[in-house]
């Protein structure tokens, strides 16, 4: 990202990165131009070889379920950085803003399950920044709690996303790949392991009562065009994860979780 090396000019840098999110609002519209919908499989695929060794490749694809959060994504952001008001250190700010934006869009489109966590922990440091820096007066505290919240996240996910990985490799090759994955059936009590280990993950995410106490905080303490963010589609993450991954590699996990998944959200929902 060139926008920090610029000179320093808040309007400018407000411009330059209005430019680069309608940028990229149209492409992901350009996109949904060419999106076969009558199609159930991923679109637009892109591969290219990259850590084999532990079974990283940079593989991306679209479907039906990611196409309208990158649509809704790309939105917020444009909308995110028009709305803001003249702050210092604004190149610093907008590139802030664009990066999270990224790591977004990646695990939207991640095809290979390290890869999503690398996205999904990409836009940790940009929001803490945005909120401990720009935010009221408990920024410090509400931004150190996010960031405790979703590293631990992060961890749980890792350790379920590893463990599939394991029960999967054969011959010593290990392939995060989500179709790969998805061809090698998880025994039920194994899908009950790792699964739980997601709901946790992307229950912080989402958030879920009890771990939903991070939330208020930040939404408080973070910049208005920022909490829009991070209600409109951060939160969403968490969601995507969950059918991306909890409900395509542990289906029969996920059918026995399911009542329960509903009440769990239903008291969510009162809480909030």
């Amino acid at each position: 990202m060139l926008l920090p090396c610029l000179p320093s000019s808040g309007d400018r840098s407000k411009t330059i990165a209005l430019i680069t999110a309608i940028a990229s609002l149209g492409w992901s519209i350009l996109l949904g131009s060419q999106f076969d919908f009558q199609s159930s499989a991923m679109q637009f695929q892109a591969y290219a070889p990259w850590l084999q060794g532990i079974g990283l490749d940079y593989t991306l694809g679209i479907d039906g379920v990611s196409l309208p959060l990158l649509w809704l994504n790309n939105l917020l952001v444009a909308i995110a950085i028009f709305a803001s008001s003249p702050v210092s250190r604004s190149r610093l700010y907008f590139s802030l803003i664009l990066l999270t934006s990224g790591g977004v869009n990646g695990a939207f489109t991640a095809q290979n399950t390290l890869l999503f966590f690398l996205f999904f922990e990409l836009e940790l440091i940009p929001l803490y920044l945005l909120i401990a820096i720009w935010g009221g007066e408990r920024r410090i505290y509400a931004g150190t709690k996010f960031l405790i919240y979703t590293a631990v996240a992060g961890i749980f996910l890792l350790a379920s996303f590893f463990g599939c990985a394991a029960f999967a490799s054969e011959r010593g090759i290990i392939s995060f790949d989500v179709a790969y994955l998805g061809s090698h059936p998880i025994p039920p009590l194994l899908q009950t392991v790792f699964l739980a280990l997601l709901l946790i993950s992307f229950g912080i995410k989402i958030p879920l009562v009890p771990l939903h106490t991070w939330l208020p905080d930040a939404h408080v303490e973070a910049d208005t065009p920022i909490s829009v963010l991070l209600a409109g589609i951060l939160l969403k993450l968490g969601t995507y994860g969950l059918l991306r991954f909890g409900m395509g590699l542990f289906p029969e996990a996920w059918h026995a979780f399911a009542p329960y998944l509903a009440w769990w959200a239903v008291i969510s929902l009162q809480d909030y």
